[in-house]
């Protein structure tokens, strides 16, 4: 019986592929399938697979490129495990990954089951708000659904559940009973969909919490990746289709998590266009931002929002975005990037005269000795 089945898209990954699938056929748990789904690469990718296809657990399709949820999606079509799993081509994880999972959901009769992952080699992600453990119905319905969508954290940020596909497993036998797919097109936050989707119909859910088993490589930072050309209209269908299966969902209320979810998404889009990699002009971004701040999704959320929870930085994108100026937005972001430049250049000046002080052999110990006395 196959226990999970593996679900990789691949596009044009050549560089990472190979340390991403020797650690998928190199897992502890050998009763797996790997579904190598290649979304139309132009680079060595095919190559690389073909090599790996001598393991008769591995099966490789050629596809024309449709994005990573329509590749997922196809991944799923073909899955014949009890469990379904996901890696990305340019990521990797660890060696007893999927025996630990497998593990927990056989033991508690999960639909999902979570774990926890590391940024490239050491930036370690984690969910404080969410007990490690086993959840009934009635946990996931007080504690998960609430925070899959959006909360507000303690400093007056977004925060939610981590939804990663790649960081569940789930039972296959489960979403198709519950005709759960991905939406093909959806090329923005597309993991969202189906994790929100099969967590709203989830029995059993377990968090293992303190296992670190997946290994996400980033490159960069958040302001330095990739700008979006027209970035909302990516987000728009899948928006709606949130707010469709929220105002579907009778158990509880989760409107006011799903107003949230749309206006960081707008939030979102709306940065975008500040990304050091956009070369719009002021018209340009002009243009875009009133197209964001004018469309219904916008006026579906007004004052649904505990404005009063947020931190200074999301008031002012709430209050800028009902102004519907969009000049206003830029005058305020080139003000507000000065201000976090000058901020993280005072920080990095005081670490480095802490540092000096601290590490330099001489005045390192004279320091201490001072601080002791």
């Amino acid at each position: 019986m196959i226990k999970v089945s593996v679900i990789v898209p691949i596009y044009n990954a050549e560089k990472y592929l190979k340390e991403c699938l020797d650690s998928i056929v190199n897992q502890t748990l050998k009763d797996i399938e790997i579904i190598l789904i290649n979304d139309g690469s132009t680079d060595g990718s095919a190559k690389i697979c073909e090599t790996y296809l001598s393991d008769n657990r591995v099966s490789y399709y050629y596809k024309e490129n449709e994005g990573l949820a329509a590749a997922r999606d196809d991944g799923m079509q073909n899955a014949k495990g009890e469990y379904i799993g996901f890696v990305d081509s340019d990521d990797w994880i660890e060696p007893d990954m999927y025996e630990k999972m497998y593990w927990a959901a056989k033991t508690n009769d999960s639909d999902i089951v979570f774990c926890n992952c590391v940024q490239n080699e050491n930036d370690y992600y984690f969910t404080p708000e969410l007990e490690c453990g086993a959840y009934d119905r009635s946990r996931i319905l007080d504690t998960v659904i609430p925070k899959s969508l959006a909360y507000i954290s303690k400093d007056g940020g977004k925060r939610s559940i981590r939804w990663s596909n790649c960081l569940r497993i789930y039972k296959l036998s489960h979403l198709r009973e519950h005709n759960i797919r991905f939406g093909r097109g959806f090329r923005r936050s597309q993991d969202l969909q189906l994790t929100y989707e099969a967590t709203l119909v989830a029995q059993n859910y377990y968090y293992l919490g303190n296992d670190y088993l997946y290994h996400n490589r980033v490159v960069g930072d958040s302001l330095s990746r990739g700008y979006t050309n027209n970035m909302w209209p990516l987000y728009v269908p899948l928006i709606e289709r949130l707010y469709k299966d929220t105002e579907e969902f009778k158990e509880i209320d989760l409107m006011k998590q799903m107003h949230l979810r749309a206006f960081f998404f707008v939030t979102d889009c709306i940065e975008n266009e500040f990304k050091p990699l956009c070369t719009n002009s002021r018209e340009r971004k002009i243009e875009l931002i009133n197209e964001i701040i004018n469309h219904p999704i916008c006026q579906r959320f007004k004052g649904h929002i505990e404005t009063d929870k947020l931190n200074d930085l999301y008031k002012k994108y709430y209050e800028l975005i009902f102004d519907g100026k969009a000049e206003d937005f830029i005058d305020f972001t080139d003000e507000y990037k000065k201000k976090l430049e000058a901020h993280t250049k005072k920080q990095s000046i005081k670490r480095k005269v802490l540092y000096f002080l601290t590490e330099s052999a001489v005045i390192g110990r004279i320091y201490k000795l001072i601080r002791n006395r």
